[in-house]
């Protein structure tokens, strides 16, 4: 019977956690903002995401999504 190493094992554990520890932080989803902006991409306690210009709330989850909802663009950086 041959013994298999744990190597493998331990590194696809490893990754399963850092992906799910990535999602669990909605911030990591961004693309396109500088480390300097990340602070304004931040939602509030209901999910919700003031557009940059202030014009208009939106779900947190449409920032970045490719369809532009703030008139300043500033959901798709």
């Amino acid at each position: 019977m041959k013994t298999r190493s744990a190597i493998p094992l331990v590194a696809t554990l490893a990754w399963c956690l850092s992906v799910a520890t990535a999602d669990a932080d909605p911030s990591n989803k961004l693309r396109g903002v500088t480390p300097s902006d990340l602070q304004r991409y931040v939602p509030d306690q209901k999910g919700q995401w003031t557009c940059l210009d202030g014009s208009k709330s939106i779900s947190f989850s449409a920032v970045n999504d490719d369809y532009c909802d703030c008139l300043d663009g500033s959901d798709e950086p």
